[in-house]
């Protein structure tokens, strides 16, 4: 802005017609408007730190730190950049984001990202729900990830909103290792066959999807009523000379609606939720899919398991649970609760593999078998302080058979961070 002001000083045009002398401006009104410009600008953009608890520590990745920066108003009022880095003694990544606009008042938003990571510590029990039980291996793995989408709700924010995306994805598997002293022995063999198909190859492609989604939940950070759907379905095309493709269908919608009752202890009453994802994969041909390319029913869909446990072409989760304020201070501190019971499982072919009968122990069903649902609980909590630029610290936790996890731990600055943990 100061460049563009010095320039028009220098390199005037000529002036248009005079006005009437009570209403022309002086040399020292000119400028004093265009510094005014200037400081509205910079009073317009504000940055935020993004911190990431959870980076300082896990068992697997080790010790390290997360983190990055929250720009808003960079180009335009409304615009978003967003950049985080994790640093690790086993994990090293980052990702960049830049929006154009807010999704939730914008009409048409732009959002281009990028992201990268490496590990060594990449969790891997098999290619899907039938794998051998104790044959968990660590991929030493290098990634990267490019994506550009455009968001057009043509009837406003809160009608349909139509996402067409461009990802871009390079994949390098450089080798794997023993989770535990003879898991290597009890991998399937044709598991271990896959991966070494895989090892020290470059996988890279493109994947074209369009996306519907539709928000009418009443506020977007805290809802009580109303949901949010979203189905996609793309396309990947390999760009290496392994010819790979598939064709990917996936839709997810949480619906809220307010609790029947009010406990007498309780701030406000609180409102119910009902969330279901699912998603199916079909590749050309009868390759198998490699590993890297295969859903994952993660903590965020199904909680209190190790990662990794649920891979496969397809997935499904379901959830039913409960949120709301639980105590307030001074108008000032809020702290909200969730909680929520699972169901999910990840199967080669759910139309085959399906069955709603439920497993408590983390046994793998054999070869031919049907795929029994798991269940988790997921319990969790936000302390709100609604002071303008001030923290709010969000954990989950889930239970399972698989044991008691950490879910997230996140530290964010402002209430225009903050998203729902279950969409």
């Amino acid at each position: 802005m100061l460049a563009a002001v010095a320039l028009a000083l220098l390199f005037q045009v000529p002036a248009p017609p005079p006005a009437a002398p009570d209403t022309v401006d002086t040399p020292e009104e000119v400028i004093e408007e265009a510094v005014e410009d200037v400081a509205d600008d910079l009073d317009r953009a504000r940055v935020r730190p993004v911190f990431s608890p959870s980076a300082l520590y896990s068992p697997s990745k080790g010790v390290g730190l997360g983190g990055g920066v929250a720009v808003d108003g960079v180009i335009a009022s409304d615009d978003h950049l967003q950049v985080e880095a994790r640093i690790a003694q086993r994990l090293q990544g980052g990702l960049a984001e830049y929006l154009t606009g807010d999704l939730d008042r914008a009409p048409l938003v732009g959002t281009l990202g990028v992201a990268g990571w490496t590990t060594t510590r990449t969790g891997f029990v098999g290619h899907g729900p039938h794998s051998a039980d104790g044959g968990e291996l660590f991929l030493d793995r290098l990634s990267a990830l490019g994506e550009a989408r455009l968001a057009w709700a043509p009837a406003g924010p809160r009608g349909l909103r139509l996402q067409p995306t461009v990802r871009y994805r390079f994949d390098r598997l450089r080798g794997f290792t023993e989770r535990r002293d003879g898991a290597l022995a009890l991998v399937r063999p044709d598991d271990l066959a896959r991966l070494e198909a895989l090892q020290g190859a470059d996988r890279q492609g493109v994947e074209v999807a369009l996306a519907a989604i539709r928000d009418t939940r009443d506020i977007p950070g805290m809802p009580r009523y109303g949901s949010y759907t979203e189905a996609e379905v793309a396309r990947f095309e390999a760009t290496d000379a392994s010819g790979l493709g598939f064709w990917r269908a996936q839709a997810s919608g949480i619906m809220f609606r307010p609790a029947l009752i009010r406990l007498p202890f309780l701030p406000e009453r609180g409102a119910l939720f009902v969330r279901a994802a699912g998603v199916v994969t079909r590749q050309d041909g009868t390759e198998p899919l490699p590993w890297i390319y295969l859903p994952e029913l993660d903590r965020d869909l199904l909680m209190g398991y190790p990662k990794g446990d649920f891979v496969g072409r397809d997935a499904l989760s379901l959830g039913v649970g409960v949120r709301g304020v639980i105590a307030e201070a001074i108008g000032a501190f809020l702290v909200e609760g969730v909680a929520i019971g699972l169901v999910g499982a990840a199967y080669d072919d759910v139309t085959t593999e399906f069955t709603p009968r439920l497993q408590f122990t983390t046994d793998r069903p054999a070869e031919g078998e049907a795929v029994p649902l798991r269940p988790s609980v997921g319990v969790g909590l936000s302390l709100h302080y609604l002071e303008r630029e001030r923290a709010i610290v969000d954990g989950l936790i889930g239970i399972g058979p698989g044991g008691i996890t950490l879910t997230s731990l996140r530290l964010v600055w402002g209430l225009g961070d903050f998203r729902p943990r279950f969409r």
